[in-house]
């Protein structure tokens, strides 16, 4: 009983206080920490991308180049290396025809 007759009236006096006086400061500062936060946001954000776009720049386009480079090279490796085995293949070809034909050396039959 004594809480209700000395805590209400305070409690009640203290929620006037705040409705009368704080409602407004209060509003603002969350205002002002929403405006802070968006700001801080915006900034970030444009921080990423440019820091995005240099990366791209310094490291990811000429790693890009260079692994086209690369695999072109591979390419024209392996293109040669057939290119050699296939004649390898037709020098053999023709060597055997004529050490093992009718009239070679090697002849067995």
């Amino acid at each position: 009983m004594s809480i209700l007759v000395r805590v209400k009236p305070l409690y009640d006096r203290y929620q006037r206080e705040i409705e009368l006086h704080l409602w407004e400061p209060i509003n603002r500062f969350w205002a002002e920490c929403y405006e802070a936060c968006k700001a801080a946001s915006k900034q970030r954000a444009s921080f990423q991308a440019t820091n995005r776009r240099v990366f791209q720049q310094k490291i990811y386009m000429p790693w890009k180049v260079r692994q086209v480079e690369e695999m072109q090279r591979l390419q024209n490796a392996a293109l040669q290396r057939k290119t050699n085995d296939s004649h390898i293949r037709k020098k053999w070809k023709t060597a055997k025809r004529f050490l093992y034909g009718p009239r070679g050396p090697w002849f067995t039959g």
